[in-house]
């Protein structure tokens, strides 16, 4: 299988310390003034913060940084991140740059730890007995933290051959997800968008089908309408949210967003260029697109994430 035989698995092992613990039954449930609840900030479906979680954060913005390396030319496949072999250099490089980052922060945030619990428990002092006691020292906690990648090339046992749709249709996953994201913060701009820009917000998910495509008709069907898409951009204009173009770029994102109205894109049903004629297969396929403007978009913001993920 080609996408086997020219891509690399690299298996990220990541770990953060919650900053967590499981929250009493008995304990935690009635400790407040009059058997009062604790605060959300405190305890949220059933865990319960014993630890600052702003000082956590840089460890969580290094784990998506690490995330989003990988899917770039790459993604996820049995328990890692199947990379085309081509990017394999590039992405340790890169990688390691982020372990440096991950220990640095590691440093600072030893450094600190004293100084972050007694904040957190006098931010929270009507229940400092339940914070206080249930944070590990920090040499427990520190082994909580662990940032480790690993590179595998895989073969086929003959006889086993992976279908290549499965690889194909998670990436296909991916690319619906990054193409969601950019129609929501399209819809979010009040301003107009250089053509340019918009242009530079389309093109990771042109280049992640190119690279992931290993001659996968559904992935080049989907391919082939984005490079329609891209071309049909003008050069140096400035698109209002009313200019044709933006909107039929909306439209088409809104479709690869969902997976139902992408088979239709991959089946040939609809098409960059149906969609500018609005054809009656598009103004079908696209009712909801026009519903979608009048929902709020923290509604929108709601829907499943979840994908194949094999």
């Amino acid at each position: 299988m080609e996408f086997i035989q020219a891509t690399t698995l690299i298996h990220l092992k990541i770990r953060v310390w919650s900053g967590e613990k499981k929250a009493d039954r008995d304990i935690d449930l009635k400790v407040g003034k009059d058997g009062n609840v604790p605060p959300k900030k405190l305890l949220d479906i059933g865990r319960k913060k014993i630890f600052s979680p702003k000082s956590l954060d840089p460890f969580t913005a290094i784990r998506k940084a690490a995330d989003r390396i990988c899917l770039t030319d790459g993604t996820r496949f049995m328990g890692g991140y199947s990379v085309v072999d081509e990017s394999v250099k590039d992405k340790i490089k890169q990688l390691e740059h982020l372990k440096k980052r991950f220990e640095e922060a590691l440093e600072i945030f030893s450094a600190n730890f004293e100084i972050n619990k007694d904040a957190w428990i006098s931010e929270n002092q009507e229940y400092e007995h339940i914070i206080r006691n249930q944070i590990p020292d920090l040499e427990t906690v520190k082994q909580a933290f662990v940032f480790e990648f690993t590179p595998y090339k895989l073969g086929v046992v003959p006889g086993f051959e992976p279908d290549a749709n499965d690889f194909a249709n998670q990436v296909l996953h991916e690319v619906g997800l990054m193409a969601s994201d950019i129609w929501k913060r399209l819809l979010k701009r009040k301003s107009v968008i250089g053509s340019k820009s918009l242009k530079k917000q389309l093109l990771p998910i042109i280049e992640k089908l190119d690279v992931l495509s290993f001659g996968n008709g559904r992935v080049l069907n989907v391919l082939n309408e984005f490079n329609v898409l891209m071309n049909m951009i003008p050069e140096n204009e400035r698109l209002e949210q009313n200019h044709p173009i933006f909107n039929q770029a909306l439209r088409f994102l809104s479709m690869t967003g969902d997976a139902e109205k992408l088979e239709l894109i991959i089946n040939g049903d609809v098409s960059i260029t149906s969609i500018v004629s609005n054809t009656p297969a598009v103004k079908c396929a696209t009712q909801s697109f026009n519903n979608s403007i009048q929902t709020p978009l923290s509604q929108l913001e709601q829907s499943s994430d979840t994908g194949f993920y094999f």
